[in-house]
């Protein structure tokens, strides 16, 4: 805080003859006071006797100061701006009540002098205004610091709140207390979303606000590596749009769980929306609402198991020289997209279709697994799917006797091409939310 600046002042006899009367000034001012701002009196914010209490300590350092009778000291007027923000008192009155006093005081100087001629209230006057200007920003420096204060401990607290809300599923009777603290319905439709966040990033102030509007209330708790939501609505409707809503504004993988109408189903929700958000795949802007991708879903559920499926199955392939590995996985991944049918992978890839056929025939040699047979399709699809979503977590997985193994692969993340929907089946097209920056 800066130090006050304030010049010396002589001793002022006619300054210290207020100092008997400091009482009876301050019940003139608190009356004057409660008069000109009614919010006093209307809100009960601060009591007579703590308007008194402040009204007499900065009157008696004021006149101690005017008067030469003693150093500046601006410790009342500190505490009177803490009082009034931690009281919810507005600014302006704060600053309204320290223009009030110095109008007062000016009021008992001149009634005690020879009249307006006085040479010395010219003297007094320069000082007197100079004292109501550094009490009214040492109190307004202090008024801003507590604000500060106070809002940081009511985002601790709501996080603290929050935070139970996702990890205390013992209590029902707690976490209903928590949702009425948190302005939160116990009745409607909810839903909860885990964000992938490896930055601790705040969330868009847009999707907040967005979601608002849409009138979706919700609460987040930035864990260590997501965003965790709560989100309620009156209907369920709302609550469907809110996919939707999550990819206008989020450029990371986003989970969604199913909506619930209790909230003793937080836990189940929140289980649910990490396992969705899981199933997206690593570096990609897809929000994934459970039950949307259950095979995504059952890999990521039991991750060894895939990796172990997608090394016994890819293995082969996945030992390949990495352009030519790239080059299979990659006319796999658009075969299923494709929903089989060449002459679309051929246009996406932008190859010929003999180029398509020769790549799925070498897959076959590689792999004894054949894309036209229905079973053998669905386990590549498996196999692929496991080393796109579970593939960066591969160096965890041994490679076993036989050479099959993730150990030193890393998914790539493929373009996301449009591809025409093909039929039912290991390829057929799905419905992911694409997440893109707002106004892309």
């Amino acid at each position: 805080m800066s130090s006050p600046v304030l010049s010396t002042r002589p001793m002022s006899p006619l300054a210290a003859s207020l100092t008997d009367s400091v009482e009876a000034m301050t019940a003139e001012l608190v009356d004057r006071i409660a008069t000109a701002d009614p919010s006093y009196a209307q809100t009960g914010l601060l009591t007579e006797d703590q308007l008194h209490h402040t009204c007499l300590e900065n009157l008696t350092a004021m006149v101690e100061a005017l008067s030469g009778n003693g150093p500046l000291r601006l410790r009342s007027a500190r505490e009177a701006g803490r009082l009034k923000a931690e009281q919810g008192i507005p600014v302006s009155s704060l600053l309204h009540a320290y223009r009030l006093g110095g109008r007062l005081v000016w009021e008992e100087l001149t009634s005690r002098s020879g009249g307006p001629g006085d040479p010395r209230l010219h003297d007094l006057a320069t000082g007197l205004w100079e004292l109501v200007d550094l009490f009214s920003d040492a109190a307004v420096e202090s008024y801003r610091e507590t604000e500060v204060l106070l809002a940081h401990s009511d985002a601790q607290t709501q996080s603290r709140l929050v935070r139970t809300l996702f990890d205390d599923h013992t209590n029902p009777a707690r976490v209903l207390d928590i949702l009425r603290t948190l302005g939160i319905s116990e009745g409607g439709a909810f839903t909860v979303v885990v964000i992938d966040s490896e930055l601790p990033a705040p969330l868009p102030a847009e999707l907040s606000t967005a979601l608002r509007d849409a009138g979706i209330r919700s609460v987040w708790d930035a864990q260590i590596d997501a965003h965790v939501g709560l989100l309620a609505a009156a209907t369920t409707a709302a609550i469907d749009r809110v996919p939707a809503m999550l990819g206008a504004y989020l450029c990371d993988r986003v989970g969604v769980s199913t909506t619930f109408a209790a909230p003793h189903g937080i836990s189940a929700a929140m289980a649910e929306a990490r396992l969705s958000c899981r199933s997206a795949r690593p570096g990609s802007a897809a929000t994934v609402r459970f039950g949307e991708e259950p095979v995504a879903h059952l890999l990521v559920a039991v991750p060894e198991a895939g990796r172990a499926a997608a090394a016994h199955i890819l293995g082969p392939v996945l030992r390949l020289p990495a352009a030519e590995r790239d080059d299979l996985v990659e006319v796999l991944e658009v075969w299923f997209r494709c929903g089989g049918s060449a002459a679309a992978v051929a246009e996406t890839m932008h190859c010929h279709r003999n180029t398509v056929r020769y790549r799925l025939r070498k897959v076959r040699d590689l792999t004894g697994r054949d894309t036209t047979d229905p079973r053998q399709s669905a386990e590549l699809y498996l196999a692929l799917e496991a080393f796109a979503l579970l593939g960066d977590g591969a160096g965890k997985h041994e490679t076993r006797a036989d050479g099959a193994g993730f150990a030193g692969f890393s998914a790539p993340r493929w373009r996301e091409r449009s591809a025409p929907a093909g039929p039912s089946g290991p390829g057929r097209s799905r419905t992911r939310h694409a997440a893109l920056h707002p106004g892309t």
